[in-house]
């Protein structure tokens, strides 16, 4: 059985991928509500330890990413993101989601170099790469969430 909060959280990251596909920018309006709810329902459940170690673990990965690169690989709202998504899924399907999602914009950002539509200063986005790893995750690890 899939936990609402896991739920949640894939549902809040879909929207904040919409948003980032069509405009290059995850609201803190999505981002924060997504992070509260997915709390909430954690909490309820009883697995607010282990929602609240995934929020860690996940989005402290990437805000040292963001630190570490100074904020040129990625903005802080795929951060945020990564944040709310940990909580939902919990550390080891947090993180393998995460996994996912550079794998799959890497691969991504290797077809759009290899066929000319891209160049290396070229950005992409990464929120929906966060969003369809938050689904996979979810699919994979739907016994053992957060």
């Amino acid at each position: 059985m899939i936990a609402y909060s896991s739920a949640a959280a894939v549902i809040g990251s879909l929207i904040a991928a919409t948003a980032d596909a069509r405009t290059g920018y995850i609201p803190n309006s999505v981002t924060r509500t997504t992070s509260i709810v997915v709390l909430a329902l954690a909490l309820a459940a009883g697995t607010g330890p282990s929602a609240c170690a995934g929020g860690l673990v996940v989005g402290g990965a990437l805000a040292l990413l963001y630190v570490i690169t100074r904020g040129r690989g990625l903005g802080l709202g795929d951060v945020k993101l990564a944040t709310a998504i940990g909580l939902g899924l919990g550390p080891l399907p947090g993180i393998i989601a995460l996994g996912g999602a550079f794998v799959g914009g890497g691969v991504y950002a290797s077809w759009l170099l290899a066929t000319g539509r891209a160049r290396r200063q070229d950005r992409i986005r990464f929120g929906p790469f966060l969003a369809g790893a938050a689904l996979v995750g979810i699919c994979l690890f739907k016994g053992s969430t957060a």
